[in-house]
């Protein structure tokens, strides 16, 4: 973040990015637990979702009043506007991350007998992957670093394809016993979520690129981004 004139605008900017970083960080804990939940199938994490989320519901209220009174009293121009005025579109993508996850909470209770142990090695590498891409675009709003923003958007292929290995394995699971057809669809429904938080982090890195250069972020940039990094 550039340093200004005023010591109050770069405090306010500063608190604006830290209410949001704060955010992410709820949010990542909610899907992390979100995971255990479906594995484990844990109820007490159903209220620690529930308690989460109103955190993340106030904070998202902390960053709309903070880019308010930025828009207000300050004047912000260029890299700053576009920053403050994108706040809230990636506070609203992290307050949709965290439902997500607690809908993933809420289903790992509704699963009756059905144990999803027999595929806790790929839920726990998607939601891996998925924690990355939250860590990595949480890093890229803190710093402003596009480059580190495109490599969240890289990354979507693969949690995607991850889904797809997921979703063919709890097919196969209802295929061979289709008792556990009502447990499944709750399974599938939860990978699904993590695959969705995925673009929503891939939506704020889109939305650093955007910060940063000025441009919406398009294929063409990725694919430009992609062959500077090689070199």
């Amino acid at each position: 973040m550039n340093n200004h004139t005023l010591k109050s605008y770069d405090i306010q900017l500063g608190q604006l990015t830290q209410s949001i970083l704060q955010m992410g960080t709820l949010v990542r804990t909610m899907v992390l637990n979100s995971g255990k939940a479906l594995i484990h199938k844990d109820a007490s994490l159903v209220e620690t979702a529930v308690t989460t989320d109103r955190k993340i519901n106030e904070l998202y209220a902390t960053v709309e009043n903070q880019a308010t009174i930025l828009l207000a009293l300050q004047n912000p121009m260029a890299v700053d506007l576009r920053f403050v005025t994108s706040a809230l579109k990636i506070a609203d993508s992290l307050e949709q991350a965290g439902d997500l996850a607690k809908n993933i909470t809420k289903r790992s209770q509704k699963m009756g007998a059905y144990s999803a142990r027999r595929i806790e090695k790929p839920i726990n590498e998607m939601v891996e992957s998925v924690v990355r891409m939250l860590d990595d675009a949480l890093s890229a709003i803190e710093t402003r670093d596009p480059k580190k923003a495109m490599q969240v958007w890289m990354q979507d292929d693969e949690v995607d394809e991850q889904y797809h290995q997921l979703l063919n394995q709890i097919q196969q699971e209802i295929q061979s016993d289709p008792s556990n057809v009502e447990a499944c669809t709750h399974v599938v429904f939860s990978i699904k979520n993590f695959e969705r938080i995925g673009d929503y982090a891939t939506s704020m890195a889109k939305t650093v690129y955007y910060v940063t250069s000025g441009q919406p972020a398009s294929k063409d940039a990725l694919r430009a981004a992609m062959a500077a990094m090689q070199q």
